[in-house]
């Protein structure tokens, strides 16, 4: 509370969308309001469905007037694997994906993992860039898991991926 404070914190609500017919987003969002109330923010819970988050989302206005101040979502792990793929890592101002980070130091690191010539280069772009991402906050994961499936026996032509792929799926 204390660091809220010097931060110039002073009680304004924080607007978190929260789409209740995601059961991961809606843990994701129910612990985080928790945390943020516990911590002293005070949070303006929106309760909504994906759709309503998705459109919310787009908008840059304030939090008051349709804004917003967060919200929860995944990514497959194949999106993050780096730097060119994953859009929530960027920090291209109004380019950026939704919440618009602008932050030079996060695309010079993008910009050097891109020009790397080697393993080692990826490798020390990629740890650059992880913290600058971090102490820019241009976006905040809270966490992995994994989205299991199950096939009949009979099913042949499944490819083990992050997401499903039906082509070639045939029953045996």
């Amino acid at each position: 509370k204390k660091l809220l404070a010097e931060a110039g914190y002073s009680g304004q609500p924080v607007t978190c969308l929260v789409a209740q017919d995601q059961p991961p987003l809606k843990a994701m969002g129910e612990v985080t309001a928790d945390l943020l109330k516990k911590i002293g923010m005070t949070v303006d819970f929106v309760a909504t469905d994906w759709g309503t988050v998705g459109q919310r989302r787009a908008s840059k206005s304030p939090p008051g007037q349709g804004g917003w101040g967060m919200f929860h979502t995944w990514h497959a792990g194949a999106d993050c694997a780096n730097p060119a793929a994953y859009i929530a890592v960027r920090g291209t101002g109004d380019k950026a994906w939704f919440g618009w980070p602008d932050s030079p130091e996060v695309e010079k690191e993008v910009a050097a993992w891109f020009s790397a010539k080697d393993l080692a280069e990826e490798k020390s772009a990629v740890a650059r860039l992880n913290k600058a991402a971090m102490e820019h906050v241009v976006y905040v994961p809270t966490g992995f898991y994994y989205g299991y499936q199950a096939w009949r026996s009979n099913v042949t032509g499944i490819v083990k991926a992050p997401i499903p792929f039906f082509w070639g799926v045939a029953k045996a």
